[in-house]
């Protein structure tokens, strides 16, 4: 009669332990192998850099109210930083649109919304990566 109790129990106890180790930032990995002495780790190409569908990220229920009001379309570019847990933490605007508002709603939504498959190095530990992009803004139609 309390098994059924006990296995619901184990379960959620088990979802919740994987969640939180999910949820672990910036968490380093074990080293598999280094080749060079502790504390001296510069920062060397991925060979297996970070990934995302960054174009997914953006809708046109994004586009700044300031910038539809003035009408303001262009490309930002940009260059993100990206963690060893895949998340972006820092962003910056190489090339602006014109407009302060694209280019600061960029920012945001990749800082906010974008997700990458961390980059990994040879010996397959998570390392930072850097990605450069750009996104096209167009008025959207009535």
């Amino acid at each position: 009669m309390w098994a059924p109790f006990l296995l619901a129990f184990l379960a959620a106890g088990a979802i919740w332990t994987w969640q939180q180790w999910q949820l672990q930032p910036d968490a380093p990995d074990e080293p598999k192998e280094t080749s060079s002495p502790p504390g001296a780790q510069p920062r060397a190409p991925a060979a297996d850099p970070a990934k995302a569908n960054l174009v997914a990220l953006f809708s046109t229920d994004d586009y700044p109210m300031e910038a539809i009001r003035n009408e303001e379309q262009g490309t930002t570019a940009f260059r993100v930083e990206i963690n060893r847990s895949g998340r972006v933490s820092d962003c910056i605007v190489t090339s602006s649109s014109g407009s302060d508002a694209l280019d600061e709603a960029t920012c945001k939504i990749l800082e906010r919304r974008a997700r990458f498959v961390p980059a990994r190095d040879s010996a397959g530990n998570r390392v930072p990566d850097e990605y450069s992009g750009r996104i096209r803004w167009e008025l959207p139609d009535d």
